[in-house]
């Protein structure tokens, strides 16, 4: 095969909520790289970007698997697990088309943790965590160029090369850049996936960013730090006490994290032209593969519930034609991955997407299952528990949760109940003041659960993690 085909960019921005960009007119110029790219003529800025849960290791097997969460069954209990081998990813159906596939990945989710390392031609974990990673072959012309400037993309002069690692935007973008390069002498196409992870918390952007917002703030550069990485350690004590956060600290994690989408999308920005350069025909995707909560349902970071502030994600296409008419519908990753897939002639007989040129989807779904609130045992809810046994957490969903969700409504299902909102509030259930659209909600998601949502013919099984990977998947949080 010649490039005759179209490379292929997949960008994913990890933890990143649509009503925090300036796509969607948020209050602060959060992303001018994304609003300048998505402004292009070859654009299309898909208003209503739906992710299929509110987890790395749940949202990216959907995008590079095109199945559902409850069909690819890494939900719940499994949701550390690895991909079975008998489910084809992208890269590997790309791969058979004569695709070179490169993967450059921040978070373990979205590498090895899931076995999805093993599915591309040539991967790396772009999150150095020793000294060892920053010496080592694939670090080290990134961290000579880093080095010089320490201050613009990372935390400034320390010898602890854990510090390094937490704001490695710069590695991801100079690592994708040096495998580009190489590709770019051979004949074959490329499908490149690019996983970024600065705007997870703790949300510490690099120093020469700190102050990009800090003077709208009631709090010293070195006091929103702190703060910041406060949030981080105690996120389940503070959630078990009831969220004890005035407007002025909220203010505060809204500063930090607003700085570390901006530095990255600095980056994306930078990438995007580097491509655009180098490459004449490339289909680039820009996304993410979750939001961040800061209060909603009485909780932070990404957990349990299935509000739009976890699954309502920018979503960019550039030269992917004939798919603006469904800028304003409801559209997800496995549609996009389907349509893409499906203009090279890939197989798609396993993907439960949409090709989008051809077909419109009116409803998305999402869903989570972190255990039940019943359970001591049982994932997160634990971790909460441990700090106020006596806390209540009844309004959290007890089994699996599934949202049917339209422009306007979205439904949240779970075995014990099922609730109507309309967008975008998602605090009073209206359910008897639209029966008709409950109704038809209702049958849909039934429908589909027993249908698309019944999962795939093969368990996941449980990886065996090296120790920097376990390690890394522990100071995020997810384990």
């Amino acid at each position: 095969m010649t490039r005759s085909q179209p490379n292929i960019l997949w960008i994913t921005l990890d933890s990143v909520r649509a009503d925090h960009t300036s796509l969607h007119e948020y209050r602060r110029d959060t992303t001018p790289e994304l609003s300048r790219i998505a402004s292009d003529v070859n654009s299309v800025n898909f208003k209503h970007g739906i992710a299929h849960s509110t987890r790395t290791p749940v949202s990216v097997p959907s995008m590079l698997t095109g199945l559902y969460p409850s069909r690819h069954r890494m939900i719940g209990t499994s949701s550390g697990d690895m991909l079975p081998k008998s489910m084809k990813t992208a890269p590997e159906l790309l791969s058979k088309q004569g695709y070179r596939t490169i993967g450059i990945s921040e978070n373990g989710y979205a590498g090895e943790a899931k076995g999805i390392d093993e599915r591309f031609d040539d991967f790396i974990k772009s999150s150095p965590s020793g000294i060892r990673d920053l010496f080592s072959h694939q670090y080290r012309s990134s961290f000579l160029k880093y080095s010089l400037k320490m201050r613009k993309h990372g935390p400034g002069l320390t010898l602890d090369a854990g510090e390094h690692g937490k704001q490695n935007s710069f590695f991801t973008t100079d690592i994708t850049k040096r495998k580009l390069r190489r590709v770019s002498k051979m004949d074959e196409p490329f499908f490149c996936y690019v996983h970024y992870n600065d705007p997870h918390h703790p949300y510490i952007p690099p120093v020469s960013c700190r102050d990009e917002y800090v003077d709208e703030i009631n709090a010293t550069i070195g006091e929103a730090v702190t703060f910041a990485q406060r949030m981080h350690d105690e996120m389940y004590e503070w959630i078990a006490n009831a969220l004890p956060l005035s407007d002025d600290k909220r203010e505060i994690l809204y500063a930090m994290y607003d700085a570390t989408i901006k530095y990255t999308d600095a980056c994306v920005g930078e990438l995007f032209d580097f491509v655009q350069k180098r490459f004449e025909d490339t289909i680039i995707v820009i996304t993410a593969d979750h939001g961040d909560l800061f209060g909603e349902y009485g909780l932070l970071g990404h957990h349990m519930v299935l509000h739009d502030g976890l699954i309502h994600v920018p979503l960019i296409t550039y030269g992917l034609d004939d798919v603006d008419h469904h800028a304003e519908r409801p559209t997800q990753h496995i549609d996009i991955m389907n349509t893409i897939l499906s203009l090279v002639g890939t197989d798609t007989s396993q993907f439960q997407g949409y090709d989008i040129r051809q077909q419109s989807r009116d409803v998305a779904v999402s869903q989570d299952l972190r255990g039940t609130v019943d359970d001591n045992e049982a994932q997160n809810y634990e971790r909460i528990r441990q700090y106020n046994p006596d806390i209540d957490l009844s309004h959290l969903p007890r089994s699996l949760i599934t949202t049917a969700r339209t422009t306007e409504f979205k439904l949240v299902q779970t075995k014990e109940e099922k609730k109507l909102y309309q967008l975008p509030n998602e605090n009073s259930d209206v359910k008897n003041s639209y029966p008709s659209i409950y109704k038809e909600l209702t049958s849909f998601l039934d429908t589909w659960l027993e249908t698309e949502g019944k999962p795939f013919e093969t368990a996941p099984k449980e990886p065996k993690l090296a120790e920097e990977t376990e390690q890394h998947l522990r100071e995020m949080g997810y384990i």
